[in-house]
């Protein structure tokens, strides 16, 4: 396995939503995507300005996805429907997420399912 080594300017990647920009920490990243995974450990692309633009996502499909992010978990309480499985779908394909243990489409399809 590649040892990983950040310095301290480093450490978060950004992520922009509608002007509004968040602050995800890179080995996070690193862990739940093949495509951050390829971007932040390639030597020849310069990752200095790189920022994912996120807007497509409504509220609700971001608040989901930064959860998971974070916890590997969808947070109690949210009511899953079909336009945020669609919507997520699309981006869990574009970012290449689908990878991760465990799969957040998966986890919106049993959430989903045990719903109705």
């Amino acid at each position: 396995m590649k040892r990983i080594y950040l310095n301290e300017n480093e450490k978060n990647f950004i992520i922009e939503r509608k002007e509004k920009q968040y602050k995800f920490p890179k080995l996070i990243l690193i862990m739940r995507s093949e495509l951050y995974r390829g971007m932040f450990l390639s030597v020849t692309e310069d990752k200095s300005n790189k920022v994912t633009d996120y807007s497509e996502l409504s509220n609700k499909s971001f608040q989901i996805f930064e959860y998971w992010i974070y916890s590997n978990q969808i947070k109690d309480g949210i009511q899953i429907t079909q336009e945020i499985i669609d919507e997520l779908e699309r981006g869990i394909d574009y970012f290449q997420l689908n990878q991760a243990n465990p799969n957040l489409f998966d986890l919106l399809i049993k959430k989903f399912n045990n719903q109705n």
